[in-house]
C-alpha cells in the first residue's frame, strides 16, 4: 500500500544535477559519473533510472568503488532522473537513493554515510538552481519538521501509537513460520488500517497532525510543479504517481500539472509512463474498469486479457514473479479457491514478470504445477506492471468480472471466495 511516509524518503533525496533542458527527443550522449565516497566502507554503488525497481538486476548497472572513489561512463537513453544506491544498503533492505540527471560530460559527487545524507554534494548546472531553491524554500523545511515530528513519536513510544488489535497481529506475525502465514497477517493488518482500527487514540491524533503538515507541503510542492513545468518537476510528478494514492494529492491538481508537462514534453518517456500511471490510479479501483493488454505465453502464443475475460464470468489477474516471495504465497493461498470454482466460470490468469530469461520461471512452474494459464512479461516489454501501477512491487492481484469491472484489488483468498460465493 502506498503511504504518506514515503514522502520523507523522497524529500531527503531531492538532490539533482542536470544537463540543459532541451526538447523531448531521445539523446545518445555519453555521461561520466565521478565521485568521492566519504566515511563509509561500501565497495559498490548501483545505478539505474529513477523509475526502475532496484530489485531487477537486469535494470541495474554496478559501479565499483576503489580507494573511496568511483568513475563510470554510460549513455543515458534520454533526459530523465537516475538514481545511485549503495549496494550494502540495498542488501540490508533499507537504502536512500541519490537522485540526479546525467550531464553531458562529467557529473561529480561527494557522498557521505547514510546519517550524513543531507551533506551529499552533486555538481551544479542547468536546472539545479531552481531545484536548490525548491529544496531550500520547501523540501528542507518539510524534512526538518518531519524529523522533529517522528522524534516526538519516538519519545511517545511507537507501541503507544498502535491499537491493541495491531499489537496482537504483530505478535502473530512474529510467530509465523511460512510466507503463507505471513501473507495472511499482512492482509489482516491492511484491513485494520483501512478500517482505521490500527491506531490508538494517541496514534490517531498524531496522524491527524501529520496529515496537516503533509497537506501544507503538498500545496507548496504542486504550486512549484505547476509554476515551473521543467524536467525536474516532471520527475517529481512521476515519483508521486508511482508511490502515493491519488487522493492524497487531489486528482484535479495532479491532472493540471500533468497536462502542463505533457504539453511541454509530448514525446518524452515520462509522458507515456504518466498516462499509464494516471489512468491506473484513477480507474483501477473496485467498481472501475480493467486495463487491457496482450502478452505471450511461454511458447510465444500471444494472448489478450480481454479474450480471457469474455470466456469466463470472473477472472483473477495474478501479476507475480519468481523472485517475489509474498506474491507466490498469495497465489498458493488462492489455489484451493480455484480448485473449488474453476468449473463455475472462474479462472486465474497469471502473468509472470521475469527479467532476462525464462530459466527461473520454467523451473518454478515445473515444481509448483499451477494449472491455470500463465503469460510472460519478460523485461517489462508490454508495460503491464506500469499499466497496473505496481512498478514498485513484485506484482498484484485484480479480481475482474466478464464485463471488465474490477471487483477487488489485492484481495485475500477468503475475500475472493466470498465474492465468488455471492456471484457464482
Amino acid at each position: 500500500m502506498k503511504t504518506n511516509a514515503l514522502f520523507i524518503f523522497f524529500i531527503a533525496n531531492l538532490l539533482f544535477c542536470c544537463k540543459t533542458e532541451n526538447d523531448t527527443k531521445e539523446i545518445a550522449i555519453p555521461s561520466i559519473l565521478k565521485g568521492e565516497v566519504i566515511d563509509r566502507d561500501s565497495k559498490t554503488i548501483l545505478l539505474a533510472k529513477a523509475t526502475e525497481d532496484m530489485r531487477q538486476e537486469d535494470k541495474v548497472m554496478l559501479i565499483p568503488i576503489e580507494n573511496g572513489k568511483f568513475e563510470f561512463e554510460f549513455t543515458p537513453e534520454d533526459m530523465q532522473a537516475y538514481q545511485l544506491v549503495f549496494e550494502d544498503e540495498h542488501l540490508d533492505g533499507g537504502w536512500r537513493s541519490i537522485m540526479f540527471f546525467p550531464e553531458e560530460g562529467v557529473t561529480t559527487f561527494k557522498l557521505y554515510s547514510m546519517d550524513r545524507f543531507s551533506e551529499n554534494i552533486i555538481s551544479n548546472n542547468g536546472l539545479n538552481a531552481d531545484l536548490n531553491k525548491f529544496n531550500t524554500d520547501v523540501a528542507v523545511q518539510f524534512e526538518q519538521k518531519s524529523r522533529l515530528f517522528f522524534k516526538r513519536n519516538e519519545e511517545l513510544g511507537y507501541e503507544n501509537l498502535r491499537s491493541e488489535a495491531s499489537k496482537a497481529l504483530s505478535e502473530k506475525l512474529n510467530k509465523a513460520k511460512t510466507q503463507e502465514e505471513k501473507v495472511v497477517m499482512y492482509d489482516a493488518m491492511e484491513d485494520l488500517g483501512e478500517k482505521g482500527l490500527d491506531r490508538s487514540e494517541l496514534g490517531k491524533k498524531r496522524d491527524a497532525e501529520y496529515d496537516v503538515m503533509m497537506g501544507e507541503y503538498l500545496d507548496s510542492r504542486y504550486n512549484y510543479i505547476i509554476d515551473n513545468p521543467t524536467m525536474v518537476s516532471y520527475s517529481f510528478l512521476i515519483e508521486d504517481l508511482t508511490y502515493i494514492d491519488l487522493k492524497n494529492i487531489g486528482e484535479e491538481r495532479v491532472l493540471v500539472a500533468f497536462n502542463k508537462l505533457k504539453e511541454k514534453y509530448p514525446n518524452h518517456a515520462y509522458t507515456k509512463l504518466g498516462d499509464n500511471l494516471f489512468r491506473a490510479l484513477k480507474d483501477l479501483n473496485p467498481g472501475g474498469e480493467y486495463v487491457n493488454f496482450t502478452a505471450p505465453d511461454s511458447n510465444g502464443n500471444v494472448v489478450e486479457f480481454k479474450t480471457v475475460l469474455s470466456n469466463n464470468k470472473i477472472v483473477l489477474l495474478d501479476l507475480w514473479a519468481t523472485w517475489c516471495g509474498p506474491c507466490i504465497a498469495k497465489t498458493r493461498l488462492v489455489k484451493p479457491v480455484y480448485d473449488n470454482y474453476k468449473d463455475k466460470g472462474f479462472t486465474i490468469l497469471g502473468v509472470a514478470g521475469e527479467r532476462e530469461n525464462l530459466e527461473a520461471y520454467n523451473k518454478f512452474i515445473a515444481k509448483e504445477g499451477w494449472p491455470w494459464q500463465q503469460l510472460i512479461e519478460l523485461g517489462m516489454k508490454n508495460k503491464i506492471w506500469e499499466k497496473y501501477n505496481v512498478m514498485n512491487g513484485g506484482g498484484g492481484m485484480f479480481l475482474v468480472d466478464t464485463s471488465g469491472k474490477i471487483l477487488a484489488i489485492n484481495p485475500s483468498a477468503k475475500e475472493v471466495e466470498d465474492i465468488l460465493k455471492e456471484r457464482l
